[in-house]
């Protein structure tokens, strides 16, 4: 069976049981109801068009210019993996496929499967430490972010933090 409303009953008689039974089924599509989703065809339709967007819902917005960006960054970066590592370089609830490493005294190496590399991923990270900073963030290998700590007064530290990967 088709969605939608059947032809109107012109063969029958006004007020039999077939025109109001049609007037009913057409009286719910114009309220809304009795008509599945699944029927509506949205073949030429543009994320714009529909009132109301929640982020999550949103696909391939990656790049371009979104909507608001009024930095002119022309980026639509989206969260793509976090997680914690704590100062001697376990990292927990790091995505699947995805290794930490402390490689020196302040540094640690998260290895990823994004296959990117600046400026087409992103990176920040917050000391859980006290005293200790995430003092800046290399992004320059495929597969490679590696977060350098230090003290506030610069010397290479070790300790634990929370980061964020988007792309």
């Amino acid at each position: 069976m088709t969605a939608g409303l059947a032809p109107p009953p012109i063969n029958s008689p006004q007020g039999s049981y077939y025109w109001i039974e049609w007037y009913t089924q057409l009286t719910n599509i114009l309220n809304g109801t009795g008509y599945p989703w699944t029927a509506l065809n949205f073949t030429n339709s543009n994320l714009h068009d529909i009132i109301t967007r929640h982020h999550n819902s949103l696909l391939q917005i990656q790049g371009g210019n979104a909507v608001g960006d009024v930095g002119g960054t022309g980026n639509a970066w989206h969260m793509t993996g976090r997680g914690y590592v704590n100062s001697s370089g376990t990292g927990t609830g790091l995505p699947g496929g995805w290794s930490v490493a402390h490689t020196s005294t302040g540094v640690y190496t998260l290895t990823h499967n994004l296959n990117l590399q600046a400026p087409a991923i992103g990176a920040l990270a917050t000391s859980a430490t006290s005293g200790v900073l995430v003092q800046w963030i290399d992004n320059t290998n495929l597969n490679t972010t590696i977060f350098h700590l230090t003290t506030s007064g610069g010397s290479a530290a070790d300790g634990a933090f929370t980061f964020l990967i988007s792309s």
